[in-house]
């Protein structure tokens, strides 16, 4: 695989969530919003940048019987950090907790690296189908 535009939209979206968070969390910026309108923020941005491509996910975890099979590390590795990123930003959103928000923002960005750094390392990885190749004598 080959990083996309789907891939860059992905990149903007997180960062735009760290441009978010990092100075209100450090104060520099924001101090006085509460945690749960941050939270919402990151959610939205980090739900965004998940669904990017739908498309791959549906390859990746085998909903489609289509395409390459992901790696065994990968596909139970990224549902996890994804089960923790979705749990943690509900509880920042129900209950304020600017640990759950912190924690949500880490799963964002390891979510990013994790996808990412597939992308790139799959890209020069290329298998070649596994269909029988029809001949001209095949159709005789």
């Amino acid at each position: 695989m080959r990083l996309t535009i789907r891939d860059g939209l992905a990149t903007l979206l997180v960062a735009a969530a760290a441009a978010v968070y990092i100075p209100w969390v450090t104060g520099a910026a924001m101090a006085g919003s509460p945690v749960r309108a941050m939270a919402a923020v990151v959610f939205a941005l980090g739900f965004a940048a998940c669904v990017t491509d739908q498309k791959q996910m549906a390859l990746v975890y085998r909903a489609t019987r289509e395409g390459p099979r992901a790696p065994s590390a990968y596909a139970m590795l990224a549902p996890g950090v994804g089960a923790l990123a979705l749990m943690s930003g509900a509880i920042a959103l129900v209950t304020g907790s600017a640990t759950m928000l912190a924690t949500r923002a880490a799963s964002i960005a390891a979510l990013w690296v994790i996808a990412t750094a597939r992308h790139t390392l799959a890209s020069g990885n290329r298998r070649p189908s596994r269909r029988p190749v029809k001949t001209a004598s095949a159709h005789r």
